[in-house]
């Protein structure tokens, strides 16, 4: 599956603005919590009325065949408009178990 994030966060280093798109996986050979993964890729920006007036949310796309729609909603998205041209301040990617 694939997961689109957006919102204002502070995780302890101050606000900032968080565009987000993770993947999970699910390992055959392991079980429980213990199979399920994530591949997270987060843009970071700093904090502005415009974007915290743009909300928090999250959207999923549950199977390939949901992709093409997966696509359109991230590209109309108005913080993903807002900042489509803008050099992001900050870009993590991260792996880990759930």
């Amino acid at each position: 599956m694939l997961l689109y994030q957006w919102g204002t966060y502070d995780w302890g280093e101050g606000m900032h603005f968080e565009l987000n798109l993770t993947r999970q996986f699910i390992e055959d050979e392991k079980e429980g919590d213990d199979a399920i993964s994530q591949l997270q890729v987060t843009f970071s920006y700093g904090p502005s009325r415009d974007l915290i007036a743009k909300g928090n949310g999250n959207h999923w796309c549950r199977s390939v065949a949901e992709l093409a729609d997966f696509k359109k909603f991230i590209l109309a998205r108005p913080e993903f408009v807002a900042l489509a041209n803008i050099e992001p301040p900050a870009v993590s990617i991260r792996h880990e178990y759930v």
